[in-house]
């Protein structure tokens, strides 16, 4: 993950190619950075080849405390693994994904 801040008015976080729970901690500090930001947030994850169920609860967790915080958070290009990787495990509606076609 890779935080370049964006632009003044958003924040935008670069996915790793491969979220996996070797890049968990590491995703959650930069998410949990984001929060602090309170500027929107735009995750770019057009890379993403491949995501375990380790990254995707941190993502779930982080989604859930962006809402709770008013924070708007949107995708930028997510990859068609990423929304597969969520939709097998149900996520796609709390992670605001469109399902995989």
């Amino acid at each position: 993950m890779s935080d370049d801040n964006g632009t003044a008015e958003t924040q935008t976080i670069v996915c790793d190619e491969v979220l996996d729970i070797a890049i968990a901690a590491a995703l959650r500090d930069t998410l949990l950075q984001a929060l602090q930001g309170e500027a929107p947030v735009v995750l770019q994850a057009d890379g993403v080849s491949r995501a375990d169920t380790a990254a995707l609860q941190v993502l779930t967790a982080f989604f859930q405390d962006a809402r709770s915080q008013g924070l708007t958070v949107r995708w930028e290009a997510p990859s068609t693994a990423l929304q597969r990787a969520a939709q097998l495990l149900g996520l796609n509606d709390v992670l605001d994904l469109p399902a995989a076609a």
